[in-house]
Parts: C-alpha cells; structure tokens; sequence
C-alpha cells in the first residue's frame, strides 16, 4: 500500500505479491500504446510521489511527479494520452478547487483523486465534476494502477473523438454556403421538397445538393449525416428570405423549419433525434445496439429506414 510519509517495494504492497500475474493483469487492462501515455503525479508528500512513480514504471508507464499545482502548470502537456493523480490537500490551492480550475481554462485531462482525509460530500464533489476515482490513503496499489488505465483508455477515447470531429470540421469547411444550409435542414429532419421549399429551389436541385453534401462530408447514410451535424454543432445562418420571416415556420436546434411538416417529415424528425441520443461508434460509424429509450424504434435499422423513407 501507499500511504503517507511510507515507501513501500512495489512487489511487497501488490495484493497478489508473487508479482508477474497481477503485473500481466494490469498490462492486459492498459491501453494499446499505453507506453506513449503520461501520467502526472501531484503531492506535496515526496514519499508519495516517488512510490507512485515507482509503481507505474514497473507497469512500463511514464510518470512525471510535481509538489503543487503551480508546477504542474508551469509543464507542458504531451500530445499522448494522460491522466493526472492528485492530492487532495496540497499547500496553496487545493486538489477539488484545481480540479474547477482545470475546468475553467478548457484543461481535459482525466483526474484521480487520492487523500487521506476523505468525506463523503469532499468525494461526491470530486465525482460529479468528473473524477475518474476517488482512493483513500492507505489504497491498494493494485487499485491505483486499474484507476490509471481506466483514465488513459478514456483519455485516448476522447482524444480519438477530438481527431475524429476536427476532420468532420474540416470536410464541412469544404461545403458551399448552399450546402451547408441544405445539410442543416436534411439533418433536422426536412424532407427534399421542404428544404426545396423553404430554400426556393428546385427539389432536384436540393437532391444534388444533398448527394455532394454526402459525398463531401464521406457519408455514408443520413442517420451518419445526423450524428455529423450534431458532433460539429451545424447551424442553420439564414437571416433573410421569404422562409426566414414566415410565420409557419418554428425553430429547432439546426435552425428554422416548417410546422406545416407531414407525418411523415415528423416521423423522420422523431427518429432522427432519438438516433442522436444513442452511443455512437466513431470508428464503425454506427449506432451502438440495442437503441435505448428510442420508442418505436427497437433498433437503429428501423430509426434509419424511418429518416430514409420520409426524406426521399
């Protein structure tokens, strides 16, 4: 165990000392390159810190240690997949107010709280903003290390989706102005001769808009298209226009449109938004099933089929 003022061998403080299956265990947790990951160690307790970069060298994971916050700051973050363990109690700013100011300046990092003066609303506190765990001192290191490959595999996670959503910002970038307002009205869930409608062109015209917003954007379905338009948070910027002043016409997150909508146009709305409460798979680009709290919708194939079949 880890404990303050106390240097324990790594070997002689895991649960399951004879060392190489416990070691093969939280190797096989780790994610893949973990050995690119950071992990920074904040504690004012020298003990401390060079136990716990002990530890993590031992699992092959790289560790930087500080005794406060203000030399954490003063570091820069690697562009790798990190976490951050951190003292409760440090001298200056405290671990829970460092937490809300990491927030503050945008600082994503997942975070581990350890100390050995743990209340239950100081550990609610640490949790509702988004620690990754909460340990008391004395822990288990074994504890440690499954809290720290929780925070790197869901730091990786975020950067992926950070990556994944500038290249859908950058492929949007590409669109005209006509295809981007085409693209905010197909996704909230209009159909063509709507879009055509309240954009006053042809709807052939708004289908070939729609085909090269597909092909742009390398989507390969609306419902695809959707989650898109979510992730980047697209918009719909018409000020002016017959449309734009119409009285008919009523707001949604992706701007204006009409509540003269068929049943058909409100099936597809419907089943677009719950489409988009669902765990989405970046990397299959696909719905994770089964569909939850998605009404008539058991699954994402009948969400699709619903969105496909109203907006042709």
């Amino acid at each position: 165990m880890v404990s303050n003022g106390t240097t324990h061998k790594i070997g002689a403080a895991l649960a399951h000392p004879a060392g190489s299956a416990g070691k093969s265990a939280t190797d096989a947790r780790l994610p893949r390159n973990s050995q690119d990951a950071v992990v920074f160690i904040v504690d004012d307790d020298v003990a401390v810190r060079e136990a716990l970069h002990s530890l993590l060298q031992d699992v092959r994971l790289q560790a930087e240690v500080f005794g406060s916050p203000t030399e954490f700051l003063a570091s820069k973050l690697p562009d790798a997949a990190s976490c951050l363990v951190l003292d409760i109690r440090l001298p200056g700013m405290g671990g829970l107010d460092f937490q809300a100011e990491l927030a503050r300046a945008n600082i994503d990092i997942p975070i581990i709280f350890m100390t050995g003066y743990a209340d239950i609303p100081m550990a609610a506190r640490a949790m509702k903003a988004g620690a990754v765990d909460f340990l008391t001192k004395p822990f288990r290191e074994q504890d440690m290390l499954d809290a720290v490959a929780i925070a790197i595999e869901r730091d990786r996670i975020r950067r992926e989706g950070d990556k994944a959503a500038s290249g859908m910002r950058a492929l949007f970038e590409t669109l005209s102005p006509r295809e981007r307002e085409v693209m905010a009205l197909v996704t909230s869930g209009l159909m063509n001769k709507q879009v055509a409608a309240q954009t006053g062109l042809a709807e052939s015209t708004v289908k070939i808009h729609r085909g090269r917003v597909m092909r742009k954007m390398g989507a390969k379905s609306l419902a695809y298209l959707i989650k898109m338009a979510e992730i980047i948070d697209v918009q719909l910027e018409v000020a002016s226009g017959a449309c734009a002043s119409d009285p008919r016409f009523g707001k949604t997150a992706h701007g204006s449109i009409g509540d003269f909508a068929t049943p058909d146009s409100r099936h597809a709305m419907l089943a677009g938004q719950v489409l988009k409460q669902q765990p989405w798979n970046l990397r299959r680009r696909q719905r994770v099933e089964p569909m939850r709290g998605g009404g008539p919708y058991k699954s994402q194939s009948m969400a699709i089929a619903a969105i496909s079949s109203a907006t042709k």
